[in-house]
């Protein structure tokens, strides 16, 4: 069997985030479970030059436009407001991407089933399905494209809805969205249940540690507390992930720990996106306070292993990945209520330790009790290794293998 994995949901030609790490995975991974794979999409910090990869220029207008309105100091201003995005997405559906000669090089290879990770990739494929014969499509749910949104100009959906062609409306652009797809895989129940009023061949695949080098080097680590100016007794706590206002709410983590009157805890903030420069400006005057910017991949284990506890404030998420990698290098959680779903509340329930994301009272002494708490800390690294151990990457990719084979078969999962 031949899967083709397309990812084109960089921006600037360069794949990054959650989703590209899962194509990135797959690519490599499915081969070792006899899977021939191929890679459509930007270069990234996964997937580099082989012959079984079509990288992508970057030559979109989108890049174009981009960097004029760099120029013009307006990118900013544009990319933050709803107006801006609209005319972002309405101009990705009409424009594309350019795609050079892929449609000849999708003829030479022809896959059988092809795996695209975003709302954007739609777009790409409604060009190359053509050329991509009897293929099976299907969609991971990395989007959150089935989730609730109050309206079509909701900010965290406008790439669906101006994204996918001439708007029609919330609703309609989900029906002729999901209905362009062979299957979905869902990342939890709830997507699960919401894609199956649009699709019904769906199945649900959860996330897992994704990092590729585990080995934390002592002396290294070391250096890295020195350079971040943290001492062998500070106390460390962590969100790692985009910065992104409108979803990652870390602004209420910042607030959250300036409250905190101890100058042995810092914060230590892991990431890009367009609200840096916000969280910068919250950050000001308190040098506890630490925004790194994007590290490298080589590097995240790192910094996972700094951490005594891990944040993750978000207004929503699908199926976060962050949350297990931490876990996985041994710090405990403290988790947005709406950050977590259904799956991972069955599983391990009131042994989860939440709050709600709008309550940056309660966020700041839940992080003042874990720290004074001996037992509460004891619990906590305890079930971290447990969602480590549930959500592992061999279960993940077994899982993949899987359900594309019965696709491949059966045609359905």
């Amino acid at each position: 069997m031949k899967v083709l994995i397309i990812d084109v949901s960089g921006k600037g030609g360069i794949a990054k985030g959650g989703a590209s790490r899962v194509a990135g995975n797959l690519f490599y991974e499915l081969r070792s479970r006899g899977i021939k794979t191929y890679y459509l999409g930007y270069r990234s910090e996964y997937i580099g030059k082989c012959s079984n990869a079509f990288l992508l220029k970057g030559g979109s207008a989108q890049r174009t436009a981009r960097e004029l309105l760099n120029k013009a100091k307006l990118n900013k201003i544009i990319s933050e407001s709803r107006a801006g995005r609209i005319a972002y997405y309405s101009a990705y559906s009409l424009t594309g991407v350019v795609l050079s000669n892929a449609g000849s090089w999708l003829s030479q290879i022809k896959p059988d089933v092809v795996i695209a990770n975003s709302i954007q990739d739609f777009i790409v494929l409604k060009r190359l399905k053509p050329y991509l014969g009897g293929a099976k499509i299907i969609y991971v749910e990395h989007a959150n494209a089935s989730g609730d949104y109050p309206s079509a100009f909701n900010y965290n959906i406008l790439g669906l809805t101006f994204g996918t062609g001439r708007y029609v409306g919330l609703e309609a652009a989900r029906k002729r969205f999901f209905k362009f797809f062979d299957g979905i895989v869902a990342l939890n129940m709830e997507q699960f249940r919401n894609v199956k009023r649009y699709n019904r061949n769906v199945t649900v695949i959860h996330s897992s540690m994704l990092i590729a080098d585990k080995r934390v080097d002592g002396t290294r680590l070391d250096k890295l507390r020195r350079f971040l100016g943290m001492g062998d007794s500070d106390r460390v706590v962590l969100y790692l992930g985009r910065l992104s206002e409108a979803q990652k709410n870390v602004g209420a983590l910042i607030l959250a720990f300036k409250g905190i009157e101890d100058e042995k805890l810092k914060l230590l903030i892991v990431g890009e996106g367009k609200s840096k420069e916000l969280y910068d400006a919250m950050s000001k005057g308190d040098n506890r306070i630490t925004i790194t910017g994007r590290v490298r991949e080589d590097m995240l284990a790192y910094y996972y292993s700094l951490a005594d506890l891990y944040v993750l404030p978000s207004i929503w998420e699908s199926f976060n990945a962050t949350f297990i990698e931490a876990a996985y290098f041994g710090a405990a959680l403290l988790l947005s209520e709406k950050s977590i779903n259904e799956d991972i509340v069955e599983r391990f329930g009131k042994r989860l330790y939440t709050f709600e994301p709008s309550d940056v009272n309660e966020l700041q002494k839940k992080i003042e009790k874990y720290f004074a708490d001996a037992t509460l800390r004891k619990k906590l690294k305890g079930l971290s290794k447990e969602i480590a151990q549930e959500y592992s990457k061999k279960r993940q990719m077994d899982s993949y293998a899987a359900a594309l084979k019965k696709l491949h078969e059966k045609g359905k999962f």
